[in-house]
């Protein structure tokens, strides 16, 4: 390998290890901008949609419906 060539992969490289690092440092940053609030609010609403469905499926079940499975609710 020439000593141009392998100063173009050098290139490469490097350039690629600084886009993923300028990803990475936006990706950090909107994580950090968010509140706690809103990573709450994230887990609450995926809470709710969880309890809403563990709940229809004990409705269905109350028809006389044998059900198979179960759903958890997280650890709590």
């Amino acid at each position: 390998m020439s000593v141009i060539e392998k100063w173009a992969l050098q290139g490469v490289v490097l350039f690629l290890f600084a886009w993923m690092a300028t990803v990475a440092a936006q990706w950090s940053g909107s994580v950090v901008h968010t509140t706690s609030s809103d990573r709450l609010a994230a887990l609450s609403s995926m809470r709710l949609t969880t309890e809403s469905v563990a709940t229809s499926v004990n409705k269905h079940a109350q028809g006389g419906a044998v059900v198979v499975g179960s759903l958890s609710e997280g650890n709590e």
